[in-house]
């Protein structure tokens, strides 16, 4: 069955496009090296705060962004590269700087530039597909990727030491790669029952579990070691909140990359593919742990 234009369309019979299989690049060993370059980084760079910081997420959002894109291209769309760099960008300037005057300018302007510059395009056959994933590009990396500038900055409203903003973000990231070494661990041992095999068939039902069970106990860990302003109690609902919410985020970077037919977003880190299959599950757990923080735990309106 052909859709205007020519187009095949998918109808409801068809089968879902297989990604193509991962590289053999995805071993234990390779995560583990990669994982001890970077988690050293991470804590150096969250300590100091700042633009050291925030020069760590602008690097993580420009090749997250760039992955994005890659695949809807692959797709077949046509997202504005450019524009929707340029936009992540002031996102994350914006959450730097709260009091950056004419905010609302900037995101005005954004929505306008992304309406006119399809006008260039008067042959283009999917000129709202082409917009949407402009700006859901922005929201998706862009945004979500600020809550880490968020909690770095969170002292600032919540009264609290400048320092202590490193263990807001070490705790979002420490919860959430527990949550996955879990329900990676448990998956490959005990994994049976696989619910979600049309949107990831590696992910099973009891490492779910595991990954719930592993984010609850990394709580409750980081409130003894570096969270003492977590009570008990707020350590078990973030354990509970991340654990469910981070396994979402993956699920959901798996929806887009079997949509688009890839494996892996990139090969950039090796071990884990790319930006995205790393950052997937911090894009929605970051969030919740920073509002958590933010209006449960300090209280800030």
């Amino acid at each position: 069955m052909s859709a205007p234009g020519g187009q095949p369309r998918r109808v409801e019979s068809d089968p879902e496009p297989a990604p193509p299989a991962k590289s053999g690049e995805w071993s234990l060993r390779l995560r583990i090296f990669s994982g001890m370059l970077f988690v050293p980084l991470l804590v150096i760079m969250s300590r100091t705060g700042g633009f050291v910081f925030l020069s760590l997420v602008v690097a993580e959002v420009v090749f997250g962004l760039l992955e994005f894109y890659r695949m809807m291209f692959h797709k077949g769309l046509q997202p504005y590269v450019r524009l929707g760099l340029a936009a992540a960008l002031g996102l994350l300037w914006v959450t730097f700087r709260p009091h950056t005057p004419q905010v609302d300018a900037l995101v005005t302007g954004v929505l306008l530039l992304t309406l006119a510059l399809e006008l260039r395009r008067p042959e283009a056959r999917q000129r709202v597909e082409d917009m949407a994933v402009t700006v859901f590009g922005v929201l998706y990396v862009g945004w979500l990727s600020a809550h880490f500038v968020l909690l770095r900055e969170l002292p600032w409203r919540a009264g609290t030491p400048y320092a202590e903003g490193a263990s807001y973000v070490l705790l979002a990231f420490f919860i959430t790669w527990s949550c996955d070494t879990g329900a990676y661990a448990v998956g490959r041992v005990f994994g049976r029952r696989r619910p979600w095999a049309r949107i990831s068939p590696r992910k099973s039902l009891e490492g779910a579990l595991g990954g719930l069970g592993f984010a609850v106990l990394a709580a409750f860990v980081a409130r003894a070691w570096f969270a003492a302003y977590l009570r008990a109690w707020d350590a078990a609902a973030l354990g509970l909140l991340v654990g469910v919410f981070a396994q979402v985020g993956d699920l959901v970077e798996s929806l887009l990359k079997r949509d688009t037919a890839h494996g892996d977003s990139s090969n950039l880190i090796p071990g884990h593919g790319g930006i995205l299959d790393r950052f997937d599950s911090l894009y929605f757990s970051a969030p919740l742990v920073f509002y958590y923080l933010k209006v449960v735990v300090f209280g800030v309106p």
